[in-house]
């Protein structure tokens, strides 16, 4: 009886001294920006929870926020213009044109690309991989994490390519055998 005690006691007191733990996590990352007017901006853009006693600290790019704890998700609002170019806060204060970006294992990239069927800005944005295309003029990519960083991207406000909308082919513009479409031709 009296060793079931003990080990009661023990235990409740390994419970109550027990602090929550939160493992650091920080993903490189690199952003490269191109502006209507063609200027291309490089920059680092880390992705990174840390703590130390009872500060916490989430860093997106050069932006670090003090939190309660670690996130367990963060969100880039994605935003087409009027004008058919795009802003994203934690990007830049200006809108841009395109964009390339690098989070650890992850890759994202935003590029304009005339279709056979026309997208909303004719944008295509890829992550990992895989296409999506604009829906509405405000979209998402969401992030979800744990002790080790990011677990889940997810979107909202785009839909995913099927792969059967390709490229318009610029020679198509000019007639059939004619002196500018076989110089097209040839250049491709």
């Amino acid at each position: 009886m009296l060793k079931t005690i003990s080990r009661l006691v023990f235990i409740t007191t390994l419970l109550l001294t027990s602090v929550p733990s939160f493992a650091d996590f920080s993903l490189d990352g690199k952003l490269k920006l191109t502006f209507p007017s063609g200027a291309v901006k490089e920059v680092d853009f880390p992705l990174s929870y840390s703590h130390k006693d009872f500060d916490h600290t989430f860093v997106v790019g050069s932006q670090s926020f003090a939190v309660s704890g670690q996130p367990e998700s963060y969100s880039f609002a994605v935003l087409l213009k009027s004008n058919n170019y795009v802003w994203i806060q934690e990007f830049s204060k200006d809108q841009f044109k395109s964009f390339t970006l690098t989070l650890g294992e992850h890759n994202f990239s935003l590029k304009k690309q005339v279709l056979n069927k026309p997208v909303k800005g004719d944008y295509i944005l890829t992550i990992d991989g895989k296409d999506y295309f604009f829906q509405h003029t405000l979209a998402q990519i969401n992030f979800k994490f744990d002790d080790d960083g990011i677990t889940e991207i997810s979107v909202d406000g785009l839909v995913a390519s099927l792969g059967i909308n390709t490229s318009k082919d610029p020679c198509d513009e000019f007639e059939e055998d004619s002196d500018d479409k076989k110089e097209c031709e040839f250049n491709k």
